[in-house]
């Protein structure tokens, strides 16, 4: 009896000593009636630049006496959009080196030549001078720091860097061959992008020397927005 009884306790403690062992060996099971699974989605937005409004061609007024000489203006407006966080360039480049050529007769109204920088106030051809052909930029209120240094003034008599004021009709310049950098931005633009405003002046003085050709003149220019990196 005592053989049994015996028996019967090493067979209890031995089941004891297994449900231990499974309490301990075996995996927990969460009680939760649910499971979660998180991730993340990624898209790349690439930048674009465009010119919402491009420059248009130009009909400079009023038409100038060819030996008394005269003074004609002429404008275009560009707005320029982009999505690029560090904004854009943009250049104007000449076709030609000679400024206005004439389409028939061969002559020309030379490019305006400023100093290092451009002249606060357009210097009109003097008598028995060649003729001139000058620009200026100027930005839409909102957009004035958006110049370069040089086509901004003090609002007296100084442009390139002297302020960072944009008057109107001030700062000129020839138009050359080599890329001329007029804007640059630093932001993306807003969604109606941003407005610049190219302003070209032709000056004939009396009696021009050598004479200009009566003719229709014409000058190419290309603007060119470019992304900054």
């Amino acid at each position: 009896m005592k053989k049994i009884i015996k028996t019967i306790e090493q067979s209890t403690i031995a089941l004891l000593m297994l449900a231990l062992m499974f309490l301990v060996v075996e995996p927990a099971v969460s009680s939760s009636a649910s499971a979660t699974s998180q991730f993340t989605e990624t898209l790349t937005v690439s930048s674009e630049i465009s010119f919402i409004t491009p420059g248009s061609n130009i009909v400079m007024l009023p038409n100038i006496q060819g030996l008394t000489g005269g003074t004609a203006n002429g404008q275009t407006q560009v707005r320029v959009l982009t999505n690029n966080a560090t904004g854009y360039t943009m250049t104007i480049v000449a076709s030609s080196s000679l400024g206005m050529v004439g389409n028939t007769q061969g002559g020309n109204i030379p490019a305006y030549v400023s100093g290092s920088v451009p002249d606060y106030t357009f210097s009109p051809a003097t008598g028995g001078t060649p003729g001139k052909f000058g620009f200026t930029v100027e930005a839409s209120s909102t957009n004035t720091a958006d110049l370069v240094a040089a086509f901004k003034d003090d609002g007296i008599s100084a442009c390139g860097g002297a302020g960072s004021i944009d008057t109107s009709n001030a700062c000129w310049s020839g138009v050359t061959t080599t890329p001329i950098m007029i804007v640059n931005r630093s932001t993306f633009t807003p969604s109606s992008g941003a407005t610049t405003t190219i302003k070209f002046r032709a000056s004939v003085g009396s009696n021009p020397n050598p004479i200009i050709p009566e003719d229709t003149y014409t000058a190419t220019t290309t603007l060119t927005a470019t992304e900054n990196p």
